[in-house]
């Protein structure tokens, strides 16, 4: 889920980069600056949605961790038996 935010509010971002330069020539400069705004806020969402996926797979992985550990374990005990 995160992954697909991320991936959204970047591509709004980047779009939002490329269309700031036409923003300013054609319209003023205080929708510039709006689209600027808008282009910032969209990344920086990308970087939190970032953060949370990263969060969400860490904790995956330690809860993971155990219960591989648990299902490895009787086939150690059958490799040392032999």
């Amino acid at each position: 889920m995160y992954k697909i935010l991320r991936m959204v509010f970047a591509i709004i971002a980047a779009v939002l980069v490329a269309s700031c330069i036409f923003v300013a020539l054609y319209v003023s400069m205080l929708a510039f600056w709006c689209v600027i705004g808008g282009a910032l806020l969209s990344f920086a969402l990308s970087m939190f949605f970032k953060y949370l996926q990263e969060e969400k797979e860490s904790k995956e992985k330690q809860t993971a961790s155990p219960a591989a550990e648990e299902e490895s374990k009787p086939d150690q005990e059958e490799d040392k038996q032999k």
